[in-house]
């Protein structure tokens, strides 16, 4: 199921299906990004405790462990296609279930259900850049959906703060459930079929040493990479509102750091085409990351952690491409979807542990847990940056 650019397609265009694959994800990220800031607003007006907010966070987390694992392989086997329709059809389907009025228990599992969802699409989605883009301007389409992702996380909190506002809390999940069907259509209608044609040669899963010690390390940034989701998806909302923010504001703060990791990540994806970059760049942009990160902690001003936030969305942009990058460039063609779903997975329980750690530390001060998501970051950086044989980019895509 190797994809490659048609004949004539001049070397600066990018493949169709790579920008359906952009739409689509822009248009589901929109609805996602609608209800990710008051899902912990949603979840207190409902009657959850703040334990059990971080619990829903994660289980959404565990789910998509769980999902990426296993749906990451099936993408090797069926094709990617199948998958990206089925998570976005899941997606779907769990976020219309949040506006039944129903026990509140009822909501841990429509937040299985959207992790599910997740985990079929992501895994499914990066492994096709690989396939559709050469490692020499793989950074830049990594950047390219990334930007889309951030697009459409810029556009749906500012949504979803302003219908919340107005129509009430349960309106952003309504929409966001109708984008994410509209994301099924674009890949439907849009994506040829021939991109879900099983290659039969890909049945032997990696074994679990496949990539040698330079691979696992690149799942252990990604650990506490990815972490840090769990914690903002806990902790984030709640700690803009003991700073004063309202509703909209709330919606806001996740639109200004989606616009400048928008922007920045075509810097990002760019630099990251070069090899020799990579290493470097995720280095350096965590390092500012988890500076970041203890600066909230000191701030008590709403606009102020926003400014910050800013910043930290540029430290993003440098890790993620180069991230994606150099794990691709290690990986054979066949195993792509396989390993994109163990390091998917990797970040997810990353995600898992500290949204599990936000919901009990928050309860002693809202702020501590940026104190263990900055240390985390740290921790895995320095085993990233500095094990035994350290990770370097290597052809395997022969």
């Amino acid at each position: 199921m190797t994809i490659r650019p048609k004949p004539g397609i001049a070397s600066n265009q990018w493949p169709r299906s790579l920008w359906i694959l952009c739409t689509a994800t822009f248009i589901i990220q929109t609805g996602y990004g609608m209800i990710l800031p008051l899902l912990p607003l949603y979840a207190e007006q409902r009657g959850f405790s703040l334990p059990w907010i971080g619990a829903m966070a994660a289980l959404y987390a565990l789910a998509s462990f769980v999902g990426q694992w296993v749906f990451g392989r099936q993408s090797d086997v069926i094709g990617r296609r199948p998958l990206l329709l089925l998570g976005s059809a899941t997606t779907a389907i769990a976020t219309g279930l949040f506006i039944l009025k129903v026990s509140p228990i009822a909501y841990l599992g429509f937040r299985i259900l959207q992790g599910l969802g997740a985990g079929a699409f992501i895994p499914a989605a990066n492994a096709m850049v690989g396939d559709l883009v050469d490692d020499a301007r793989r950074g830049s389409a990594f950047g390219l959906l990334s930007s889309a992702s951030m697009a459409g996380f810029a556009l749906g909190p500012f949504v979803g703060g302003v219908m919340s506002n107005i129509w009430g809390l349960r309106s952003p999940f309504m929409l966001g459930s109708a984008l994410a069907f509209l994301s099924v259509l674009a890949i439907q209608r849009g994506m040829p079929r021939s991109i879900s044609t099983p290659n039969r040669d890909r049945a032997a899963a990696p074994p679990w040493h496949a990539g040698g010690s330079g691979l696992w390390r690149i799942y252990m940034m990604n650990f506490g990479w990815t972490g840090l989701v769990g914690m903002y998806d806990t902790v984030w909302s709640l700690y803009m509102k003991s700073l004063g923010a309202s509703n909209i504001i709330i919606g806001l703060s996740f639109t200004f750091f989606a616009i400048p990791l928008l922007l920045s990540n075509f810097m990002g994806g760019a630099l990251a085409n070069l090899p020799s970059r990579r290493r470097v760049l995720i280095i350096y942009g965590s390092a500012l990351n988890a500076i970041t990160v203890v600066l909230y902690i000191v701030s008590h001003n709403v606009w102020l952690s926003i400014a910050i936030s800013v910043v930290e969305a540029i430290a993003m942009s440098l890790i993620g491409p180069a991230l994606q990058s150099m794990l691709l460039s290690q990986v054979p063609i066949a195993w792509r979807g396989t390993i994109q779903g163990r390091f998917q997975a990797a970040g997810t329980l990353g995600a898992l542990v500290m949204a599990l750690c936000s919901g009990i530390l928050m309860t002693r001060d809202i702020k501590t847990p940026f104190w263990v998501g900055a240390g985390l970051l740290v921790a895995t950086t320095a085993v990233f940056a500095y094990g035994r044989g350290r990770t370097q980019d290597s052809k395997a895509n022969a």
